[in-house]
């Protein structure tokens, strides 16, 4: 968690959950659109899995993206972006060096809008020994390094098997009982003293009061194209949802 927070601008412009490939290309005119000043917002917010795969050390994965890598390395340049890794773009520093990239290892990510303390983070974190251990191996430079050297090796079998893995993926389904899970998952964390925590990685698109915080699970523009304006004024702290569409 950072000790020094980050600032959220009121009209921040904020995306979760792109899952961004060949089969969902939208989010790369939603970033065109903010690279020319058609769609104008002060800051870009990211919450993670904004690319369907997209790996610091695997050069590949750079290529897949190049487009909509080279947009968001524009606008990092022109206005603030905040880049919170998922657990499908990571290692990404690199990529991103005029963003603020925070890894899983500092979610939630501590910040503030105006007088109101908030958390950000993807969501997968606090998870099982399991997911935990496994997210170590994947992020580390060296596993990374040698996947990249066996996937070049079998003709780009490595990643070709993730895309097409993922691409029979369903991303959009609701949870049963999402607010008791939320519950059970932050149970572990000193939220006192926070007035709004936002997550992604779950693709409810929920928000709802807990524990004297508010809440939020955006909408996943994988699953409904849709994205969020921050707003914080006399009636409180909101994500203001809007649709993108393109053309």
């Amino acid at each position: 968690m950072s000790r020094d927070p980050y600032e959220v601008l009121p009209g921040a412009l904020l995306i979760s959950d792109a899952h961004y490939a060949e089969t969902r290309p939208q989010l790369l005119a939603l970033l065109q659109a903010i690279d020319t000043g058609e769609l104008d917002t002060p800051q870009l917010l990211l919450m993670g899995d904004i690319f369907d795969l997209l790996f610091g050390q695997i050069a590949v994965t750079h290529a897949m993206n190049a487009e909509a890598v080279a947009t968001l390395q524009r606008i990092s340049r022109r206005i603030p972006v905040l880049y919170l890794e998922g657990n499908h773009d990571y290692n990404l520093a690199g990529l991103f060096p005029d963003a603020t990239v925070v890894p899983l290892s500092r979610q939630p990510f501590a910040c503030r809008c105006g007088e109101r303390t908030l958390l950000l983070a993807h969501g997968d974190f606090n998870q099982p020994w399991q997911y935990n251990l496994y997210t170590a191996l994947i992020r580390n430079g060296v596993i990374l390094h040698l996947l990249g050297w066996i996937n070049r090796l079998t003709g780009n079998g490595i990643i070709a098997k993730l895309e097409a893995h993922l691409n029979r993926k369903n991303h959009c389904h609701a949870m049963t009982d999402y607010e008791g899970f939320v519950r059970r998952h932050l149970a572990p964390l000193a939220l006192a003293g926070t007035d709004v925590l936002i997550e992604g990685h779950y693709h409810q698109g929920m928000a709802f009061d807990f524990e004297g915080l508010r809440y939020f699970n955006p909408d996943a523009f994988a699953c409904n194209l849709r994205y969020a304006i921050v707003r914080d004024d006399q009636n409180g702290f909101t994500l203001q949802t809007r649709e993108w569409k393109d053309g």
